[in-house]
Formats: C-alpha cells, sequence, structure tokens
C-alpha cells in the first residue's frame, strides 16, 4: 500500500470515529434529558399525593369565610380564625366522681357565653327556652339585635358587645364594625361608639377574632380607655396566645375576665359535652371557670341534654360575676 493510500485510510478512520463520538455525545444527551424529565413527574406526583393526604382543608379554621354581602342578609360565616388556642383534655367523671374528687372543694361556678348572637333568630330563641343562666353577646349591627336584645333583657340574662377585632389572617372577614390597626385614635373611638349604640344594653364586651389587633399594647390600651369611660367590663376571648387585653384591662382599672374553654370547636354534639366536662372540672378545680360556645344547633342540642348535669356538679352564673 502506497504512503497515499494510508494516509487516506487514517483519514477516513479518523472521520468514522468522529461520527462515533458525536452521535455517544448526543445519545447521552439525550438520555439524561430524558431521565431528569422522568424524576420531575416523580417528584412532582408525590408532592401532590402529600398535599392531597396531608394538606387538604379540613378544619373549621381552614374553611374560606363566605364575605358578607350585607349586615342584614347574613352574618359572617367563620367564628374563628386561626387554629384556636388548645383547650387542655383531661378525662371524662361521672357525675358522681366529681363530687367525689372536689368534696373538700369549693363548689365551682360557671359562666357560658353564647357568642354572635344577632343573626340566626331561631337558635338563640331555643338558647333562651332553656332557661338557663347564659350570657349571650352581640354581634354589631345584626338584623335581629334589637328584637333578641329585648328578650334576653326580659330573661335577666346579661348581655354583651361581640367586638369584632382584625385577625392574623385577612381572609377572615370578622365583619362590620370591626376595629383595625391601621385605624387612627380618632377612628377606634367613632367605630367603638357606633359598635356599642348597636347594642345600647351590653353591660360589658368580649372580641370577636381580634387574634392581630389583641396583641397590640397601644391598640388595647386605648380600647381599654374607652371601656373605662363607660364603666364597662371586658372578657378576654383569647383567640391568640399573645393577647394583652386581660392584663391591660386589670392596669388600666377594668373588671376582666378570660376564657377558659371553647366549648364548640368542633360542631358535634359529643365532644361538645366533653368540653363541658373540661368547663366542669376547671370550675370544680379553680373555683370559676368561663366557657365560650356559638349559636350552633349542635350547641343548643347538648346545652339541653346536659343542663342537668352542669346544675348538679357546677353552678351557672352570669358572667358579670367571674369578672375582678
Amino acid at each position: 500500500m502506497t504512503s497515499t493510500k494510508k494516509v487516506k485510510k487514517a483519514k477516513k478512520v479518523r472521520k468514522v470515529r468522529k461520527v462515533r463520538k458525536t452521535k455517544n455525545k448526543k445519545g447521552l444527551g439525550s438520555r439524561l434529558f430524558y431521565l431528569v424529565l422522568l424524576t420531575g413527574l416523580v417528584l412532582f406526583s408525590l408532592a401532590a399525593a402529600f398535599f392531597v393526604i396531608f394538606l387538604q382543608p379540613g378544619t373549621l379554621s381552614d374553611i374560606p369565610p363566605a364575605k358578607v354581602a350585607s349586615v342584614h342578609k347574613r352574618p359572617p360565616q367563620i367564628m374563628y380564625e386561626e387554629p384556636t388556642l388548645p383547650v387542655t383534655r383531661l378525662p371524662v367523671l361521672a357525675p358522681a366522681l366529681y363530687k367525689l374528687r372536689y368534696e373538700k372543694k369549693k363548689d365551682g361556678r360557671v359562666a357560658i357565653i353564647i357568642d354572635d348572637i344577632g343573626y340566626k333568630k331561631s337558635i338563640a330563641e331555643q338558647l333562651l327556652d332553656l332557661d338557663m343562666n347564659i350570657t349571650f353577646s352581640f354581634l354589631p349591627f345584626g338584623p335581629h339585635t334589637a328584637v333578641l336584645q329585648q328578650k334576653v333583657g326580659e330573661r335577666g340574662c346579661d348581655i354583651l358587645l361581640h367586638l369584632p377585632m382584625e385577625p392574623k389572617n385577612l381572609k377572615y372577614d370578622p365583619g362590620p364594625g370591626a376595629l383595625y390597626l391601621k385605624m387612627s385614635k380618632s377612628q377606634i373611638g367613632d367605630t367603638f361608639k357606633k359598635d356599642l349604640a348597636s347594642v345600647p344594653i351590653a353591660i360589658g364586651l368580649n372580641n370577636h377574632m381580634g387574634s392581630r389587633f389583641s396583641e397590640d399594647r397601644k391598640a388595647m390600651g386605648y380600647l381599654m380607655e374607652l371601656i373605662k369611660e363607660r364603666d364597662l367590663f371586658f372578657v378576654d376571648s383569647l383567640t391568640s396566645a399573645g393577647s394583652v387585653g386581660y392584663e391591660l384591662a386589670g392596669k388600666t382599672g377594668i373588671k376582666a375576665g378570660k376564657r377558659a374553654v371553647f366549648l364548640d370547636n368542633e360542631q358535634d354534639k359529643k365532644k361538645i359535652k366533653k368540653q363541658f366536662d373540661v368547663l366542669i372540672r376547671l370550675a370544680r378545680k379553680n373555683g370559676s371557670a368561663i366557657g365560650i360556645g356559638h349559636p350552633y344547633p349542635a350547641t343548643v342540642a347538648a346545652l339541653s341534654e346536659y343542663r342537668d348535669t352542669l346544675r348538679e356538679n357546677v353552678t351557672l352564673v352570669p358572667v358579670h360575676s367571674l369578672v375582678h
């Protein structure tokens, strides 16, 4: 073979090798692309499955509230903003065991506040028909507030203003008459004055929502001044562990109390009864306790069935007798 032919053959071999090398690189790049794509699809599927199984909304505090189209059409649909503070779950005891365990303790006194009154007229009337010493807390500007206030007043039950305040999560609407941190001092004063005018026979107030507002010392300090000017008392609903309402009320010289148990975070009659058990235990142990519920059919049913147990184990009192 001549040197010329050898050179040509060597060039041809190098060319073939170069083509094969290029094809191999392209093939490797293609395989890497499909591998990355497949990995991404797998990770996306796993993330979607995790969301559906573990993060799917299921509690009352996760339900997006319906906006209040008109104060005369329907009330705010969500009674709590954010998950409410946990309540210590105490073991359920039979009535006889309550007396046995606490026979050396002074009798417990219990005040039950029902919030959000002024909208669901029929349920409020059912609560009145129970003939129990219940405290009724009215949202401002409710369509049935005037009529229900008169009926509650005739029964001699305590009446509170259920004052709407700014929550931390603004997707939860506290409703008309709410106090917000962005308001000036004069705006807070004017709004509070109008709210109170809608519940003119209120002798005190507790907060509706307000997890953000109740943590602000400046805003709550001014609110306490307004409450003191009108000789009212304040019950801290404790929708936030960081609420300064009860503390500032004491420093301002206002009579105050605070919620011990939310009765109906879960609208299930059996679970509400268990919360009444907790309320009884706390009252018998500490001397008194305040429970807060809402005008739900399940709450009315639980109160109706548990009325005698409550009366046998504690003394039901109006909330004004537990503020100090």
